[in-house]
């Protein structure tokens, strides 16, 4: 993927040289030093929702941000824009390429993109927000191949009435993934998504409903070994036969998403948006009507017009500690962890004498799922513990260089050993905690001419995950030492300051503070930083 997107990068500056002579190249540097009080971990609103350019695990760090885009081709259908950025660190072996991507419009309506492109379509304003459940900002930007209609179209044909916009990417995790040791990591992980969104047209209150999946499948085994892909298997969360094993009774490949749905609403005020996020990580929660489906995000947020002091506003609300509820996701057999597959089984009688040693009579389906719930699963469904960004196949999971690609409210294993270095997990997966409740506010504006503010909070309950509360994912026998026993509060705080003397050409100065306390860790950090943007012209 790396290497296609230097092929192409080239070849646009090759073609579109006298373009790029003509046009305005808009270009950004942007240096950073950053400290914090606890020597092995940032407050978390240091370095969640940058893009992945500050390291979480430095107590000091300093680095520079400098990227460039060109305007390739500006006509009535066709638009083509070139970006590259790069982060150059203290540490320079730390420094990576950022950005470097091609991205146009074509009929004025269907959007593309290909490459590393700090971009999504779906996140609402994770600056000032608590960050999206998925397609976010929190982690660097993936090398992927992108296509659709990225902002609200009207459907001119049905009257403008309605509003649709979505679109699919593939991409790949190339980071390295198979170093912590674990067997069941996997390299060069190739990442599926796609999102739907309608929305009502013409009113001033336009309600909205959308839908994100996304899935992970593939990549290369530390033995070598390549694990077999059924992308269509994949796209449709189906199982596969050709892949085999549990991706045939389940479905083929790690599955994560969320519903969106909420109210887009414009006045002369400002512009408001009421919206709740539904996760899932499998069937029974993709099902929002049932009752099982009882984690949420919900969220108001604003941008209002008349105010100087305060010009947005986001509220949100969450919950992701039921996960589907505490019961196994599947039957076992007794005494070990090897899943029972209920639908293969030809004589139920004679397996509840052989396994249990019960004597029955016209046993179906139906009657050993419900003997096994009640003696085996405590009265509660199969289907449970959802285990939101984590897979047994794939140990990274939902990660990007270590950092989430999911919220940044759920903790890895590498937080957590650096807040608990003492506790000593299953790690069988690698997020830790992903079991939250929480109540998130953020506010922003202008102080004075030139000098704005940005402030947010984040309260949570910290629960962990189901597959360390247990000695596995499959067993009722809770952990003795189990780190988030009972759960633990957290705060998370950030102020930021923004300064702009109008006789400063194109200079911003920037400064930050933050606060972590509560149950889990305490820190402060601060942030001292200088934009430059100026704009090109050749």
């Amino acid at each position: 993927m790396q290497r296609t997107i230097s092929i192409i990068l080239i070849i646009s500056l090759f073609f579109t040289g006298k373009l790029l002579a003509q046009n305005n190249i808009e270009v950004d540097i942007e240096s950073k030093v950053l400290i914090s009080s606890k020597d092995n971990l940032l407050p978390l609103y240091q370095y969640s929702n940058q893009w992945g350019i500050v390291s979480p695990f430095e107590q000091t760090q300093a680095l520079v941000l400098a990227g460039a885009k060109y305007n390739l081709l500006q006509k009535s259908n066709i638009r083509l824009q070139l970006g590259v950025s790069g982060v150059v660190k203290n540490k320079a072996g730390d420094s990576f390429l950022h950005e470097a991507y091609l991205k146009g419009q074509f009929i004025n309506v269907i959007d593309f993109s290909i490459g590393k492109q700090a971009y999504t379509s779906i996140s609402i304003d994770d600056n000032l927000t608590s960050g999206g459940f998925m397609m976010n900002s929190n982690a660097r930007p993936v090398p992927r191949a992108m296509i659709g209609i990225f902002d609200y179209w009207p459907v001119s044909f049905l009257g403008d009435v309605i509003e649709v916009k979505g679109g699919i990417s593939h991409g790949v995790l190339n980071d390295d993934r198979t170093t912590t040791g674990r067997g069941n990591s996997a390299d060069d992980l190739l990442v599926h998504e796609k999102w739907a969104y309608i929305r009502g047209g013409k009113l001033k209150v336009k309600p909205y409903v959308g839908l994100f999946h996304g899935a992970l499948y593939g990549g290369t085994r530390p033995n070598g070994t390549e694990i077999t892909t059924d992308f269509w298997a994949t796209f449709w969360a189906r199982g596969s036969e050709k892949i085999g094993g549990g991706e045939a009774t389940n479905v083929a490949g790690a599955h994560d998403g969320f519903w969106d749905l909420g109210i887009n609403y414009e006045t002369e005020m400002g512009y408001f948006q009421f919206y709740v996020h539904k996760p899932f990580a499998d069937g029974t929660g993709l099902k929002i009507t049932k009752e099982r489906n009882r984690d949420y995000k919900i969220g108001i947020y604003a941008r209002l017009k008349k105010t100087r002091l305060i010009q947005r506003v986001s509220v949100e609300l969450l919950k992701t500690d039921y996960q589907s509820g505490s019961g196994i996701p599947d039957p076992v057999y007794p005494g070990t962890y090897s899943i029972i597959f209920v639908d293969d089984i030809e004589d139920y009688d004679a397996f509840m004498r052989d396994t249990f040693g019960e004597v029955t009579e016209g046993y179906t389906s139906w009657h050993l799922m419900r003997y096994l719930e009640k003696v085996q699963n405590h009265g509660q469904k199969y289907g449970s513990r959802d285990d939101y960004n984590n897979n047994g196949s794939y140990y990274n999971g939902w990660t990007y260089h270590q950092m989430p690609m999911g919220t940044p409210l759920y903790h890895t294993y590498w937080q957590a050993q650096a807040y608990a270095p003492d506790w000593k997990p299953n790690n069988k997966v690698v997020f830790m905690n992903n079991r939250i409740k929480g109540f998130h506010f953020g506010i922003e504006g202008v102080i004075t001419d030139g000098l704005s503010y940005i402030f947010k909070s984040t309260y949570t309950l910290n629960k962990g995950a189901y597959g360390e509360q247990y000695v596995d994912r499959y067993s009722w026998e809770e952990e003795p030492d189990f780190f988030y026993e009972g759960g633990k509060k957290q705060v998370y705080s950030y102020l930021g300051l923004t300064y702009k003397n109008r006789n400063w050409r194109n200079i911003t100065l920037q400064g930050s503070v933050s606060i972590d306390s509560g149950e889990l860790y305490d820190a402060f950090g601060c942030m001292l930083g200088i934009k430059y943007s100026p704009e090109l012209n050749f």
